[in-house]
């Protein structure tokens, strides 16, 4: 499998990322396994480089790999993402629509 440059001397498999989350600058890096890294690589970089590995941008601040996402729920106005870690992400109003087509479309 291929490895993409995640920042610095650091190198991952992206079937091995669950997501990640902007911080100014730098990048939280969130593995499958539960892992953690923090990278002096901005989010648009990342999402740059992730995105023809099946990642996704739900808002502003958090990419998710596509493979990770178990289910989706609306609340109220917001579609929020559940991940296979149980954690939720919120999908930005603004996105909902490609979000949707994305799902329906890896689930055909």
């Amino acid at each position: 499998m291929k490895k993409i440059r995640i920042g610095g001397h650091l190198f991952a498999q992206p079937k091995k990322l669950l997501r990640l989350e902007a911080d100014v600058n730098y990048t939280h890096i969130y593995y499958k396994d539960g892992r953690y890294v923090y990278v002096a690589t901005t989010l648009g970089k990342l999402e740059s480089r992730l995105k023809e590995h099946g990642f996704y941008r739900v808002d502003r601040g958090t990419v998710v790999n596509v493979d990770s996402i178990k289910s989706y729920r609306k609340v109220g106005s917001c579609l929020k993402a559940k991940l296979s870690n149980d954690l939720e992400v919120n999908v930005s109003k603004r996105r909902v629509k490609a979000f949707l087509e994305l799902s329906s479309a890896l689930a055909s």
